[in-house]
């Protein structure tokens, strides 16, 4: 849904111009600003597709308002309306680097259509420039697929989804682009063969099932890792794919985190002694099994701290820790502060209301 701010003092006007838009556009949603301040706050905590600002007279203040918003949301088409001549307007217009104008009074009609020309050429631009940073990041992926780094993959996932929600505040927006990044990830299974294909075609089913998973980073997230599961499984299971031995014990062991792999399970799969597997490992990474497995953990419990309201006893036990204080005690070690406080430091006072 579009976000359309009308910034007028006129309190008539503003419901005038509300009506208009109201009738005349589909999935819009009007936001009235009865003056400056309360317009560029507005523009400043939210996602904003067109501003329409009326101006009285280009004097320094208004002339001040239109370049602070121009700074605070450069990607937002401005339009102005303004009494007066052409000759009077158009030149601020030109030089405060404003899209369009209209001289009052003007026809509905073509109030209607100066607003959507911008909202279309603003779509065009927003499209192009999401459609750029998806493909960039499906790149990113399809290069570490290559070298069969799962870890690298699901960084590179959490990555996209971290710049999506960063920069974009339309949850129509998110959805649409979060699903077609997870389009793109199927694509690239597509050379995997009949079986894995359906797999994620039936993942990627429920996704647009999900209303409500694909605005919540974290749970699309987990979506993304289960499709780079299925994927894995065929370079696993496949002799073809030239996995080498030590980068298909690390996939083992990032894949398995949050079930509380043990040494031995891992010294098992890589057919080795746990004597010798904990020498060579450390030799590949350059820590010992405990500590990699430690970090990747609490790595992961930091993304769930801030990404998701699961209480910090419920992290512990999805990765498999048997006492929440034991937890608690690990993360202070690694981050310097308890589960609690860093939830509290990166999410601000909202999780305060999270137990």
């Amino acid at each position: 849904m579009d976000q359309i701010l009308v910034l007028n003092e006129n309190q008539l006007e503003r419901g005038i111009i509300q009506t208009i838009l109201s009738n005349g556009l589909e999935c819009a949603e009007i936001i009235l600003a009865p003056e400056e301040g309360a317009a560029m706050e507005l523009l400043r905590e939210r996602d904003v597709d067109l501003l329409i600002a009326d101006v009285p007279r280009f004097d320094l203040r208004h002339c001040n308002m239109m370049a602070q918003a121009r700074q605070l949301s450069p990607d937002t088409p401005i339009l102005v309306t303004s009494v007066g001549v052409r000759s009077d307007i158009a030149p601020h217009v030109w030089r405060l680097g404003l899209q369009d104008y209209l001289l009052k009074p003007c026809r509905p009609a073509w109030f209607l259509a100066a607003v959507q020309a911008l909202k279309r050429d603003n779509s065009i631009v927003s499209d192009n420039k999401e459609e750029q940073r998806r493909e960039r990041y499906l790149k990113l992926l399809a290069e570490q697929m290559r070298v069969f780094c799962y870890k690298k993959c699901t960084d590179v996932a959490k990555d996209y989804l971290d710049s999506l929600h960063k920069d974009i505040h339309n949850k129509s927006v998110i959805r649409f682009q979060a699903l077609r990044f997870a389009e793109g990830l199927v694509q690239l299974g597509d050379p995997l063969g009949a079986a894995a294909q359906i797999r994620l075609a039936s993942i990627m089913e429920q996704l647009r099932l999900r209303f409500d998973q694909q605005v919540q980073k974290y749970d699309t997230y987990l979506v993304l890792k289960k499709m780079l599961n299925v994927i894995f499984d065929v370079f696993d299971e496949d002799c073809s794919y030239q996995v080498s031995s030590e980068q298909k014990v690390l996939n083992y062991i990032d894949r398995n985190i949050r079930d509380g792999i043990s040494l031995d399970q891992a010294a098992e799969y890589a057919n080795m002694s746990s004597y010798y597997f904990s020498r060579v490992f450390k030799k590949i990474t350059g820590v010992n099994f405990i500590t990699y497995v430690t970090d990747c953990k609490i790595e992961v419990a930091r993304e769930m701290l801030v990404d998701t309201d699961m209480p910090v006893i419920s992290i512990a036990y999805e990765l498999s820790y048997s006492e929440a204080n034991y937890f608690s005690k690990a993360f202070k070690r690694k981050v310097g502060m308890t589960p609690t406080e860093y939830r509290e430091v990166h999410c601000g006072a909202a999780s305060c209301l999270i137990t």
